[in-house]
């Protein structure tokens, strides 16, 4: 039987000489794999620009990499099981869990107001859940607090809905002012946000005094007798909005102190229909009530507001602080006759709630506290730490152009605005 012939081991230390066919292979396999690097690498350079600069339709590693982390993250349910999931706290855009506080701005406005052209805001209330500790606070804003809109002029948050990018405006300025960022805001035109509480079957106020109600519509007054009943959403409203309190000085802290007594009230009767409090046949109004960030649908939203409504009707006891923006106290600092209420009367005019214009700096010498008129420049102490505090006490200086603001340990009001000979000139 013929063997056949075993194949010939090269020889390792001899070099055999690759044919022509072989050479212009590699030469091609070398063109190839240079021009798949040369590629991907320019591929890689716009895709990682289009992340850094969010350029549409090539930001698709940015995309890429929110869609794997929702995709591989643990759900919030898991991270957090005894925490409630409620659905406001999704933003419904991403549909990611928000963590820390979850802040919701809401704005009662007019289409027209009395003595008013144009959508004007009646009141601001911000609504704060925290979702760490499961508590909740409401804090009343000033309409009135001054907002500089896109062209730097300054106007106030009444009218902000007027201006362009008004909504804009209005977070921006209350994010300021009360040290929060704002997630949501809703704005509720006057008779939607009737409708709205109306349909909760709202619970009804029993006045204590003769009070004074002005329709914020058209200045028409509403008068209520001692031991009057009121269960008119209406009216409940012109309450709130302490609108028979002519002193805008004194108006927000009352706004305070009714809605604190109010939402007691409320909560203790409506607890136990939290989950359905607004009924499903309620759906907004196409204008008159809007969510930023929106569903995209109307009955998304409400939804939304209905989930609001239940977190903060589930607050615990004690868990559920309402309060409004601290008031501020002037002091004379320089001796000018009646700086104090000309300040005072300026602080007024854009907004900011008063508790005092007729006081003097002091200083105590040798144990004995005497008047402290050596203040050159105004300065703002603030004697709470609290952010809500410290917030307003920085707004009231870049609106003031008062350089220094300081926090100093304290009785009294929460905020004192030592006025210098620096506001006495015009």
């Amino acid at each position: 039987m013929r063997k056949e012939r075993e194949p010939e081991t090269p020889d390792p230390g001899v070099k055999v000489k690759p044919s022509r066919v072989r050479k212009r292979r590699d030469a091609e396999a070398k063109r190839k794999r240079r021009a798949i690097i040369c590629v991907t690498l320019a591929a890689g350079l716009v895709l990682a620009l289009g992340a850094a600069l969010d350029i549409p339709y090539i930001n698709l590693a940015r995309v890429a990499g929110s869609k794997l982390g929702e995709l591989f993250s643990p759900s919030s349910e898991a991270e957090n099981p005894g925490e409630p999931g409620y659905l406001f706290l999704t933003n419904p855009k991403t549909g990611r869990r928000m963590d820390g506080d979850v802040s919701v701005l809401t704005a009662l406005y007019a289409d027209s107001a009395s003595g008013e052209e144009g959508p004007t805001v009646l009141g601001l209330a911000l609504f704060t859940y925290s979702t760490p500790t499961g508590e909740g606070e409401v804090y009343i804003v000033p309409e009135d607090s001054v907002a500089f809109n896109a062209a730097g002029q300054a106007t106030d948050l009444r009218r902000a809905l007027r201006e362009e990018k008004g909504r804009d405006l209005l977070v921006s300025t209350v994010s300021n002012l009360a040290g929060e960022e704002v997630d949501y805001l809703v704005a509720v035109e006057f008779w939607e946000a009737v409708r709205m509480f109306q349909e909760m079957a709202p619970v009804p106020v029993v006045m204590e005094e003769d009070t004074v109600l002005v329709n914020p519509l058209n200045g028409e007054t509403n008068f209520l007798v001692r031991g009057q009943e009121v269960r008119d959403a209406d009216r409940l409203f012109m309450w709130l909005l302490g609108t028979d309190e002519l002193d805008r000085r004194e108006g927000y802290a009352l706004r305070g102190e009714r809605a604190r007594r109010y939402l007691e009230e409320f909560r203790a009767e409506k607890v136990g229909e939290a989950e359905g409090l607004m009924p499903g046949g309620y759906t907004p109004e196409s204008e008159g009530l809007e969510m930023v960030p929106s569903t995209g649908s109307r009955e998304g939203d409400r939804d939304y507001l209905s989930s609001m409504l239940q977190a903060f009707l589930e607050l615990g006891d004690g868990d559920l602080v309402v309060r409004a923006v601290p008031r501020v106290e002037v002091l004379n600092g320089c001796g000018v006759p009646d700086l104090g209420k000309k300040v005072g009367e300026r602080l007024a005019a854009l907004g900011v709630p008063l508790a005092g214009t007729g006081g003097n700096a002091k200083v105590t010498v040798e144990g004995e506290e005497i008047n402290d008129f050596t203040h050159e420049e105004s300065m703002i102490i603030y004697r709470d730490q609290a952010k809500r505090v410290a917030a307003y006490a920085r707004y009231l200086g870049v609106l003031l152009t008062v350089k220094e603001v300081r926090f100093e340990a304290g009785s009294g009001p929460e905020i004192v605005l030592i006025a210098g000979r620096d506001m006495a000139t015009p």
